[in-house]
């Protein structure tokens, strides 16, 4: 890094020097070569993506003598309200994650740069998917950029279903295939250890549902589901709970994502982003097997989804430096080298081979899933009205008040779809 510093100190005093000898009518020196430049990257994950990241971003300042990138990054809870409050204060990063429920409600607070005009500043969209842009322009402005592909999954630890004489389920299988596995899986296990993850908080798991009926989770013009799916799927969850198939209250709320229970061994199913399976068979010693959602036939519900987003303060004092940077994140071989598919399949294909050339058994695992919702999956959703954010998290507030019988299936759907639409309107 001494040298890496030295090395910018040479070129920067050099760029200096060109400037102040340049001829008259010469095109002028970008900020990066008129000296140092800082542009700021915020993005929550795992550890190991944090590393990840920072040592991709390591190969960009290399690659890019003069822009330092300043690294801010945490967990996932938080974030979104932290990059609201920045950009109220005038403070937004220069180049951030984003997630596409989220997508709109930034643009339609103008914090978003119009990635159109990216392209003459270092930012190329050679190769990339017109459906995929389409799916990220509002209002005729390239809001962001898909930062990786995923779907929706579901895992088992091969150990616990092994210990109570149960069968993985297969492609095909149905949610009431979970509901029976699940329980034969807590009765043949120790006490404390249960079939499934409780995971009737999960508005993922329930897009899923919806569209496996028909119905959808939100649409451009606000929910998509009748109330009858909605109690449908917390009765669902409810029984399992009842039976003792499924985690209890007080035990899935110790655990903030759906799959800590079952790295801690007290859930051996759960709910998974296709593209997390390293990640999580790395914090466990037990095989970890996955398959495609229960109840994807005769009409499925999974489908490639965004992973995340990776968008341009519209704010940014340098839009040429923060375009390398995305294009960079996005477009070159190198990064995915390094970046590989934790945040996804790259939505560039001509990235596609760097990305998994490196992969090992576990993720190819996950690319399968993958692969096979890409062949057949449902369509995926337009980026859903401002608002989303907070009914996301009002789904799982809500399904949390029955989880602990603190409220009926009735009144709580009831009480979603009121505040729901009300956040929406």
């Amino acid at each position: 890094m001494v040298q890496n510093r030295i090395r910018r100190a040479a070129l920067a005093a050099a760029a200096a020097v060109a400037v102040s000898i340049a001829m008259v009518g010469c095109a002028p020196a970008s900020d990066a070569e008129q000296g140092e430049v800082e542009i700021r990257f915020s993005w929550w994950g795992t550890d190991s993506r944090h590393e990840l990241t920072n040592e991709a971003l390591d190969l960009f300042e290399e690659k890019n003598p003069g822009i330092t990138v300043v690294r801010d990054f945490g967990g996932f809870d938080g974030y979104i309200d932290k990059l609201l409050t920045q950009a109220a204060g005038n403070n937004s990063p220069d180049v951030f994650q984003l997630y596409e429920e989220v997508l709109r409600e930034f643009a339609s607070r103008g914090q978003l740069y119009d990635l159109n005009e990216a392209t003459s500043q270092g930012l190329s969209l050679d190769g990339w998917d017109q459906g995929l842009l389409d799916t990220s322009t509002i209002d005729g402005s390239l809001s962001a950029l898909q930062f990786g592909l995923t779907t929706q999954a579901f895992i088992f630890n091969t150990e616990l279903f092994d210990e109570a004489g149960v069968s993985i389920p297969t492609e095909g299988w149905s949610w009431d295939d979970l509901a029976a596995a699940a329980k034969k899986v807590s009765d043949g296990t120790d006490s404390g250890t249960f079939g499934v993850t409780d995971l009737s908080t999960g508005y993922q798991v329930f897009e899923v549902w919806a569209n496996q009926n028909g119905e959808a989770y939100l649409t451009d013009d606000g929910l998509g589901f009748s109330a009858e799916t909605l109690e449908d799927f917390w009765t669902y969850w409810a029984d399992l709970r009842d039976s003792g198939a499924a985690t209890p209250g007080s035990l899935t709320s110790e655990y903030p994502t759906p799959f800590d229970a079952i790295i801690a061994s007290k859930a051996a199913s759960g709910f998974i982003f296709a593209n997390q399976m390293a990640a999580v068979q790395s914090s466990i010693e037990a095989e970890i097997a996955v398959d495609r959602m229960p109840g994807e036939s005769p009409t499925a519900g999974s489908y490639l989804r965004t992973a995340m987003n990776i968008a341009i303060g519209a704010k940014t004092e340098h839009p040429e430096e923060a375009a390398m940077l995305v294009d960079f994140l996005l477009n070159d071989p190198e990064a995915y080298e390094i970046l590989g598919i934790d945040r996804g399949v790259p939505a560039n294909p001509a990235v596609g081979d760097a990305a998994s050339a490196s992969v090992d058994d576990v993720t190819a695992k996950g690319l399968t899933v993958i692969d096979s919702v890409r062949a057949d999956g449902a369509a995926p959703p337009v980026p859903p009205q401002p608002g989303a954010g907070n009914v996301n998290a009002l789904f799982a507030e809500i399904a949390q008040e029955v989880q602990f019988d603190r409220m009926s299936i009735e009144d709580a759907v009831a009480s979603f779809i009121e505040r729901a639409e009300q956040e929406l309107s």
